[in-house]
């Protein structure tokens, strides 16, 4: 089918009228002088051979130009067959842990930031695969499905906080189970990778056992460790008050990050572990690595109208008329019958 792909630039063609007036007007006025003037200053004698019909020729010219310019930049284009588009990647969910224990600041500023620094470079480093976000402590719960719309997956890890009245814990057994269960509710199965990004405290005892199924459902687990294994105290803010969480003594509770429990998980659910107190860039190169060998998917088709353009006819049209302006004296041609 035949269209303009910008016809607002239509628009310009009202300037052609209010030109031609402009030019009327003009030579209106030139005329009034010159009958008024010619004579007494010898206009026609020191310019016998001007002509008086080369100037709107000219102008008529340049007008018509100024029109095929304007048709071109609307881009007429003709459309006669569609092509489709494909586009693969991998399905990766992001697990975030949002558990108290986050707020440890055995990392700077604490582990709950450096978590949610560490998320969202890697979904600006993995553009053109799909991202879901699951946030987990003591249950977890898919706070964003499966998506290309990077923006919204940053947002959502942005306001991931342990702020978020969820319950308690770090059910990394739960976030990993969760993730074969959406991928079970797919007719097709698929290869996804898991990034669970926590400290691995108060774990549930089956994660590793979890791991391993999940592997065998085709999900990859990967564990990025949030926290040192020196630890630190977890603060609370109470009334505008730091104070640190208690135990059940009332002694300070100092939380470690787990490392043997995460490395184990990782392993056993077929992927690395990765220490966030080192190079982000880094790990998510060695991750960027890691999730290409997985088996991409198809998630979206799009059907594109395929067009040929026909601007650069109206342009040479434009560029023709102009050279020929140009080479348009204004002296007197016989084959305008001026004497």
């Amino acid at each position: 089918m035949f269209h303009f792909e910008q016809p607002n630039y239509f628009y310009l063609l009202f300037c052609i009228p209010v030109l031609i007036a402009l030019f009327i007007a003009i030579t209106l006025h030139n005329n009034k002088l010159r009958e008024h003037f010619g004579a007494l200053l010898g206009l026609e004698r020191l310019a016998p051979n001007i002509s008086r019909l080369k100037r709107p020729l000219k102008f008529g010219i340049i007008m018509f130009a100024f029109a095929f310019l304007v048709i071109a930049m609307a881009n007429p284009r003709l459309g006669n067959k569609t092509q489709s588009v494909k586009r693969e990647g991998v399905d990766i969910f992001i697990a975030l842990d949002v558990s108290r224990s986050m707020w440890a600041e055995d990392l700077k500023p604490n582990r709950m930031e450096r978590a949610r620094q560490f998320a969202q470079k890697l979904v600006t480093a993995v553009r053109g695969d799909r991202v879901g976000l699951i946030l987990f402590a003591g249950h977890p719960y898919l706070q964003m499905p499966l998506t290309t719309d990077y923006a919204a997956a940053q947002l959502f890890i942005q306001t991931a906080s342990p702020k978020l009245d969820i319950t308690q814990g770090t059910a990394i057994e739960s976030a990993i189970d969760l993730v074969v269960e959406l991928g079970a509710k797919e007719e097709e199965k698929k290869q996804r990778a898991l990034v669970v990004i926590t400290d691995g405290e108060n774990h549930e005892l089956n994660a590793v056992d979890a791991a391993k199924a999940a592997k065998a459902q085709g999900v990859t687990t990967f564990i990025i460790g949030v926290g040192t294994e020196n630890g630190a105290p977890i603060p609370i803010k109470n009334s505008g008050r730091s104070e640190f969480q208690l135990d059940k003594s009332g002694q300070v509770v100092h939380s470690k990050m787990n490392t043997d429990l995460i490395k184990n998980i990782a392993a056993s659910g077929g992927g690395n572990f990765y220490d966030a107190s080192t190079s982000v860039d880094a790990i998510i190169a060695r991750l960027e690595h890691k999730m290409s060998k997985l088996e991409k998917t198809e998630f979206e088709q799009q059907d594109f109208d395929v067009y040929e353009t026909y601007f650069q006819i109206f342009v040479a049209f434009a560029l023709i008329l102009l050279i020929v302006e140009f080479f348009i004296s204004y002296r007197k041609s016989k084959w305008l019958n001026e004497k």
